[in-house]
């Protein structure tokens, strides 16, 4: 089934057009039930993500792998967001499938990273020269795997599925609550989880990744349904999009650095670069005290 039929299929459940990014909130209107909206929403998401599992069975393009991620991302929050209308060991499964997706992609992504840390300027480009070939080694390797993997995996027909069951699930379990009444409370719910991860992180100077790393999930969460739900809100949310899309950007840099680290620590004995591993480590470990010290002090300010 190619993104073209999978439109097809699923556009009786609400949405008429196929459309990407944060554009797929724009279908949704205040006087529509919950559950048409989660159609909307989640078609316009899954076709988006079908055609990006396509283009990638077509060419090995690392910008399809990761805008498939971004897609699957997008599905898991829209998923949580629904958490309470649908069933709950059924929403935990797929989004654990979304995920098992999202990480098979992630491969040849975390390799990306590491590959653009590492030559990341002439100098380091020149020190680390015998260890990035075994990099872009594993790196093709991890490819293979990635287009393997999500090939076999049928990803339109779990998209399908997933869709499906969700909004069947949806029409048998009528709310009364109005879908901006329900856009607000999901909104907020995602607004304190973040606040709360924020706390934690910057009340201890001495928190580690593990917590900034939380707060780098709930951050997508609720931008993420922000820009979901924006239509049937009130005011305009665009500056905390922005916003949270600014701190996204100086976590993922420091989630990259804490990526790089943990590929090169679990392949230091494939790579068959001792030396150069260690001072690889040694490298981003610096960069990374230096980038968690910014973005402590970021958050502190922002919130």
């Amino acid at each position: 089934m190619n993104s073209h039929t999978f439109m097809s299929a699923t556009a009786g459940a609400g949405a008429s057009t196929m459309v990407s990014g944060d554009d797929s909130a724009n279908s949704i209107a205040p006087a529509m039930s919950t559950a048409d909206a989660f159609a909307c929403l989640a078609t316009s998401i899954s076709a988006d993500a079908a055609r990006r599992a396509h283009a990638l069975h077509l060419k090995a393009d690392p910008e399809v792998l990761h805008k498939l991620r971004v897609a699957l991302r997008r599905l898991r929050s829209l998923w949580w967001a629904y958490g309470p209308l649908l069933d709950r060991k059924d929403s935990e499964l797929q989004r654990g499938e979304f995920k098992s997706l999202a990480n098979a992609a992630g491969k040849t992504r975390d390799w990306d990273v590491l590959r653009d840390l590492l030559a990341g300027d002439r100098s380091t480009q020149h020190a680390f020269a015998s260890l990035l070939e075994s990099v872009d080694e594993h790196r093709a390797d991890a490819l293979l795997f990635s287009r393997r993997t999500i090939g076999n995996a049928g990803v339109e027909q779990i998209l399908q599925r997933a869709l499906t069951g969700a909004r069947d699930q949806l029409d048998l379990r009528p709310t009364s609550t109005t879908l901006v009444g329900f856009a607000e409370e999901r909104v907020e719910a995602a607004e304190k989880a973040l606040k709360k991860r924020v706390k934690r992180a910057v009340s201890d100077k001495d928190s580690g990744y593990a917590a900034l790393h939380e707060v780098r999930i709930a951050g997508k969460k609720q931008r993420y349904l922000l820009e979901f739900f924006s239509p049937v809100l009130d005011g305009s949310h665009q500056a905390t999009i922005e916003r949270l899309t600014s701190v996204q950007d100086e976590l993922g840099k420091l989630n990259d650095l804490v990526t790089g680290e943990s590929i090169l620590r679990e392949y230091s004995f494939q790579l068959g670069e001792p030396k150069a591993v260690s001072e690889a480590v040694s490298y981003l470990e610096d960069q990374k005290r230096r980038r968690m010290r910014g973005v402590h002090e970021i958050l502190r300010t922002t919130w």
